[in-house]
């Protein structure tokens, strides 16, 4: 008997698209079947016609961070912003603090999330500069525990300052890291500029006028990531250990990890959607700062590779390396050594990866699926449970309705006070999303409470951490 049945509506299945009841019971998708197939006695019907019907979408890079107000944990906001967006698995961080190992981490993240979320979520741990060597043999024991994937800065990203802890990893630490992965099954994750270039044009930032904050592409250059992306290619080679590199920003490397896995590596790239759809023109906006994400916009050029990587395949996700930040946070420093990074883009990443993916640029509804949510799942094992529309996966189910066509306003978004996408074009949104059975948004009406997403256990298939799968 049905609880749950999804039925008019253009379902986008690992096997292909067609016009599917989708049938839920419980939590579980039980089957995708022709319409009527299955009697509706008993069952809630959602009628989707003249929408589409995807996996529930899956962020793989937010940093949910610390509250700002005691009373209210910091992931019940971002994964309700998630959910409106059709987002239903967010993938948070937890971050070593010096001093503390993973394990501490974790339980700082597990305060962040248990009881207060909207969707299901998972962590990646982040090793701290000078992380030590007990800290880095806690990886096999953590991969066994359900937390599969590691996260290492190849650079501090700012001058030495209070306001952010320095991450760095050195080569000589990543080496070890790779190493311990790699024996365990695990996924690296890999924020990668060259530490000496960047610093060297902070350095110089003053002498070359580049100080004010509409620079930040001269000081996060193209030639740092190409160089450092290289460089940790040719590390992970050696070490066999597959890499995920976060934001990827420039042509090169898009460059780099199309290289990569032309070769059988396995190499994988995300970007965001404000790298792809915005510019380091936009700095130069009155509160252009508002734009900025670490470690920056490039040139138009470089954005129209992104997507060129997101349609051919040498980029595997669309991300958002959220960092949750009120308007008067974001636009307080005006430097490039001291602008406020971080992206309020949770809530709009399927919604925009839709419409200038799917409508704008004709990418086929099976290649959306993939980097908005199939690929994420597959790099960071939760797939076929997670990014999938298949009986036994779990019912985390978005309906977007391609006929809507208008600008965003402040009253379509839930987070913070203010949107980098507010006026963005729409074409296509999400307007219903289901989390294991559960409808939590119908019809753009919220109708659910948070504390029903759950912490869930990852394991990496084997043949994604040897080779290119997706």
């Amino acid at each position: 008997m049905a609880d749950l049945i999804i039925t008019g509506g253009q379902v986008v299945t690992p096997s292909g698209v067609g016009r599917w009841d989708v049938v839920v019971q419980g939590e579980t998708i039980v089957a995708v079947t022709e319409p009527g197939a299955i009697s509706t006695d008993g069952a809630k019907v959602i009628d989707a016609s003249g929408k589409i019907v995807v996996p529930g979408g899956v962020e793989p890079h937010a940093h949910i961070g610390g509250a700002r107000q005691p009373e209210r944990s910091p992931a019940e906001p971002v994964s309700l912003a998630a959910i409106w967006g059709g987002t239903t698995t967010v993938l948070d961080f937890a971050t070593q603090v010096p001093g503390h190992d993973l394990h501490h981490a974790l339980d700082e993240a597990a305060e962040r999330w248990q009881g207060n979320a909207y969707t299901d979520y998972s962590y990646h741990p982040i090793f701290t500069n000078g992380t030590s060597d007990d800290a880095i043999n806690q990886i096999p024991e953590l991969i066994q525990d359900g937390f599969a994937s590691f996260k290492i800065f190849t650079t501090s990203i700012r001058p030495p300052s209070p306001q952010m802890q320095n991450n760095k990893t050195g080569f000589g630490t990543l080496a070890s890291i790779m190493e311990k992965i790699s024996a365990s099954g695990g996924m690296l994750l890999v924020h990668s500029e060259d530490d000496d270039m960047v610093h060297f044009n902070y350095d110089h930032a003053k002498d070359r006028n580049q100080w004010d904050w509409w620079n930040m592409h001269h000081i996060h250059s193209n030639l740092s990531e190409d160089v450092s992306f290289h460089r940790v290619i040719r590390l992970a080679e050696k070490q066999a250990c597959p890499v995920y590199f976060v934001h990827v920003s420039a042509a090169e490397g898009v460059r780099a990890v199309g290289w990569s896995r032309s070769r059988g590596l396995p190499i994988y790239g995300e970007t965001l959607h404000n790298y792809a759809c915005f510019s380091a023109e936009n700095y130069r906006e009155d509160n252009g700062m508002k734009y900025h994400t670490y470690p920056s916009l490039k040139s138009p050029e470089d954005a129209n590779e992104l997507w060129n990587g997101l349609l051919d395949g040498r980029l595997s996700t669309v991300a958002t390396d959220l960092v949750s930040t009120t308007w008067e946070e974001k636009i307080r420093f005006k430097t490039v050594a001291d602008v406020t990074g971080g992206h309020n883009g949770i809530e709009t990443r399927v919604g925009v990866a839709f419409g200038e993916g799917v409508e704008r640029r004709g990418m086929s509804l099976h290649r959306f699926v993939d980097i908005t949510s199939a690929n994420a799942a597959k790099i960071f094992g939760l797939y076929p449970r997670k990014g999938a529309l298949a009986a036994g996966s779990d019912a985390d189910i978005t309906i977007i309705d391609p006929s809507i066509r208008r600008p965003l306003t402040s009253d379509d978004l839930h987070l913070e006070d203010y949107s980098i996408w507010e006026g963005w074009e729409a074409q296509g949104w999400p307007v219903t999303t289901v989390l294991r059975g559960k409808v939590m948004v119908e019809d753009r009406k919220l109708l659910a409470s948070a504390g029903y997403g759950q912490l869930i256990a990852r394991t990496i298939a084997t043949e994604v951490t040897k080779r290119p799968v997706c």
